[in-house]
């Protein structure tokens, strides 16, 4: 897959490079360049990670969040829409859960969308494709934004030249804060789109042009789709501090108040627009925040994973602490580090200092974004982050502030191109700031071979005698080394251009070499692993036997078998289970039901139509209950529950409690008897459309007669009025027809779902159809209709600025 996308960039860049060629003309040439660095950019990206796409090695090792979550997300999300369903619910795990309001499902982003229709059973390496060509293509929009800043100089105004763009490219896309998260697809998904929405955004600020922001507005709801509401957030935080800093360093032809009207008109514009475009899934995701744990955070939930100040270290090496997880050590959580190359960082220390005054006033808003993002991932170690969960709605739902530090990345990446563009005009070596530039990085090279080095190697000495201690001084001393080598190497290049010993393409190219030997060295190689990492979705004779079971049933994996035994293993292989991966998007009433249970041996725990407990061999499960059903292959066992109860069955008293935790005390006492009783949880209005239940008279049935993700269809036989009870988990959004007739769906027995019935013969039938997902959509059609308006105006109207 790897080998498909590397070849399919390459095809697109050679189409594009004959339709320049084929286009005379000054601009026709230009972009013919453009597309010649941009595909160099995009063959330097995929090199970096040549192992990977070769097939040798997984990256990162252990899989992360793309094999345990995304993977059988994804997989389960193909499926159905190879099946012509759009799955709005996800039957597969924790029970029953809202997919649609699941914002990290991304079924819905485009080139999620693309993969799943045209390659429904993709295997684990198309995501290691995808995630590396959304780097690929993160640098592909930081070449493009450094092409559409414009900059002052002698003549006029000009963008930074290509060299700068292309060491800018690989800065951003190569960065600590994007490379640490190759196991997290969505998250650099949606930061991909980051620098083309800024690009788009820039651009419309600039010229005064809707249609740009119209532009900017429809890539910010591009990105979102993908599936990470917390990297959304940062581009609406890159958006926002970018909007101030800009307006603040202009000097508009207007009154103040005009102008932040102007500016704010804006930035609101692009905001509102990708809102509205985002709108099918951002309104679910809003009301399945409630339902969750992340509901309750507090503020010591949120600030986990702040970037220590001891961290900053990683300014100068990412390795100091150990770059993947198998070497990390320190008392401080593995983190987001600034890292973005030795090179870039001096470059981009070099734009400000040799900056002329009006390119200085010009970049004042990226050092403003820079140390905003910086300071944003200090967490708890610094003020700003904690007044932004005051100030920004949602924030305080977000962990891990140390992800901010993509902001440093994109704006430092920024500063850092401007900074070679300016370094290129060999004078402004000779001003006093280009002089004191390369004094400091002369000085600070003496410092880091003369004294950081050697001390490092004699930490060395002197912790032979302890492993762990000799351990971490060798990661340190190691990565000390490295830095301190292409510390070296910027300063050679600098000082040998300031004597004239090359050009200013001889330069640019040093330095962007030195940017790209320096970024593989510290990460081309980190966290890889020539083992399979979906080993744990490998058990055919399991789901083999499961699957020739005829009866509707749950299967129970919550049994600590995580290391051989894939959480969400159920929705890859189509099987239905009571537990998943750790989320905290999970409901959280669902997860009160299973603690509510007591334990497998209890009559509670039955209500969840567990059948199958699944389980290392050995492992004691409650006896005359449990028993041997399949001896897997390898270390798991299959045991069948001898008590299970079914999916739906009928009851003729119904008692009421005030909400589901209400509900979940009640059906914990010695008095409830699920068979003959149901608990409803709310206020009792529209509880009896069908009379108040009376008792059974003779037999009575219910069978699932169809099953979907988003419906379920029961043929139900009641001999008087009560209630259908099913084990799936309830949430806002189902609705139920009995005979045609639309009925409500009541809470049930804590977390589950009740039907009313009338006496006799009923059809029942439940579907997903939630109010906030179709008026989602026609907010989307209404964010396209505002962005094409904008743009017949922007046609029509004066360019003004």
């Amino acid at each position: 897959m790897g080998l498909t996308i590397g070849l399919s960039a390459a095809l697109l860049w050679g189409v594009a490079l004959v339709w320049a060629g084929r286009h005379g003309g000054g601009r026709a040439a230009a972009l013919r360049r453009d597309l010649l660095a941009g595909g160099g950019l995009a063959l330097l990206v995929l090199g970096f990670f040549w192992r990977t796409l070769s097939g040798d090695v997984y990256q990162p090792a252990d899989g992360g969040d793309l094999v345990s979550f995304l993977f059988p997300t994804y997989r389960f999300a193909a499926r159905e829409l190879a099946q012509g369903t759009l799955p709005l619910w996800n039957p597969y795990l924790y029970g029953g859960a809202p997919f649609i309001g699941d914002i990290q499902a991304g079924f819905l982003y485009l080139p999620n969308l693309l993969l799943f229709l045209i390659r429904p059973a993709f295997d684990y390496r198309a995501l290691q494709g995808m995630v590396i060509g959304h780097l690929v293509w993160a640098a592909l929009g930081m070449y493009l934004l450094l092409r559409t800043l414009t900059w002052p100089d002698g003549l006029g105004e000009r963008a930074a030249v290509r060299p700068a763009a292309l060491l800018g490219g690989l800065a951003f896309a190569l960065s600590d804060p994007l490379l640490i998260h190759l196991g997290n697809l969505n998250l650099i998904a949606v930061l991909s789109w980051l620098p083309w929405v800024m690009a788009a955004y820039a651009r419309g600020l600039a010229t005064g042009r809707l249609g740009w922001l119209a532009l900017a507005g429809l890539l910010f709801g591009l990105a979102n789709y993908a599936g990470h509401a917390q990297s959304s957030l940062y581009i609406g935080l890159a958006l926002g501090v970018y909007t101030l800093l800009w307006a603040l360093a202009q000097r508009p032809p207007i009154s103040r108040l005009a102008w932040a009207i102007w500016v704010g008109g804006r930035l609101l514009t692009v905001v509102a627009l990708a809102g509205l475009l985002t709108a099918p899934i951002l309104l679910p995701a809003l009301q399945l925040t409630r339902y969750t744990e992340r509901s309750a955070f507090t503020y010591q939930d949120t600030v986990a994973f702040s970037l220590a100040p001891t961290q900053l270290i990683g300014l100068l090496t990412p390795g100091f602490f150990g770059r993947g997880p198998a070497l990390h050590w320190g008392l401080w959580e593995r983190v987001e580090l600034p890292y973005i190359g030795v090179a870039a960082l001096w470059l981009a220390l070099a734009g400000m200092p040799l900056a002329t005054p009006e390119r200085r006033r010009r970049l004042w808003p990226w050092v403003g974004l820079a140390l905003f993002g910086l300071v944003t991932a200090l967490g708890i170690y610094a003020l700003l982050h904690g007044w932004l969960t005051l100030l920004l709605p949602g924030f305080a739902q977000m962990r891990a502030p140390a992800r901010a530090l993509v902001l440093w990345s994109l704006a430092a990446s920024v500063l850092a191109a401007v900074g070679l563009d300016t370094l290129l005009d060999r004078a402004r070596l000779a001003t006093p700031g280009g002089r004191g530039w390369l004094a400091a990085l002369r000085q600070g090279g003496r410092l880091l071979a003369g004294v950081v080095l050697p001390l490092s190697y004699l930490a060395l000495l002197l912790t032979q005698g302890n492993e762990t201690s000799f351990l971490r001084a060798s990661v340190a001393a190691l990565a000390l080394t490295l830095a301190t080598l292409f510390w070296g190497g910027v300063w050679a290049a600098a000082a040998g251009y300031r004597a004239g010993w090359w050009d200013a393409p001889v330069m640019a190219g040093l330095l962007v070499g030195l940017l790209y030997v320096d970024l593989a060295a510290a990460g081309a190689y980190t966290d890889i692993s020539s083992t399979d990492p979906t080993r744990g979705f490998h058990h055919p004779e399991i789901v083999a036997f499961l699957r020739q079971d005829p009866e509707v049933f749950r299967i129970d994996t919550r049994t600590e078998i995580e290391g051989l035994w894939q959480p969400d293993a159920a929705a890859l292989a189509g099987l239905e289970d009571v537990g998943g991966i750790a989320n905290p998007l999970a409901l959280a009433h669902g997860r009160a039901q299973w603690e509510a249970t007591g334990g497998r041996q209890t009559r509670l725990y039955d209500l969840l139509n567990v059948k199958y407990v699944i389980v290392r061999d050995g492992t004691p499960l409650p006896e005359g209950k449990f028993e041997p059903a399949f001896d897997a292959p390898g270390e798991l066992a299959v045991y069948r529950n001898a008590d299970f109860w079914p999916r739906a069955w009928l009851v003729h008293e119904a008692r009421t409690a005030a909400d589901i935790p209400a509900a979940l005390t009640l059906i914990q006492t010695a008095e409830f008897d699920p068979a003959a009783t149901v608990v409803l949880a709310g206020s009792g209005e529209n509880f009896f459309p069908f009379g108040a239940p009376t008792p059974a008279v003779g037999t009575e049935s219910a069978t699932l007669t169809g099953a979907g993700s988003n419906r379920l269809t029961l043929a139900v036989e009641a001999t008087a009025p009560g209630f259908l009870v099913l084990s799936e988990v309830w949430y806002p959004g189902w609705q139920a027809m009995v005979n045609g007739e639309a009925v409500q769906v009541i809470p049930a027995n804590g977390a589950l779902r009740a039907v009313p019935l009338p006496a006799g013969q009923s059809v029942v039938e439940l579907r997903y159809a939630p109010h906030l997902w179709r008026w989602g959509l026609l907010m989307a059609l209404a964010a396209l209709a505002g962005m094409a308006a904008l743009v017949v105006l922007d046609r029509r109207g004066p360019r003004s600025r």
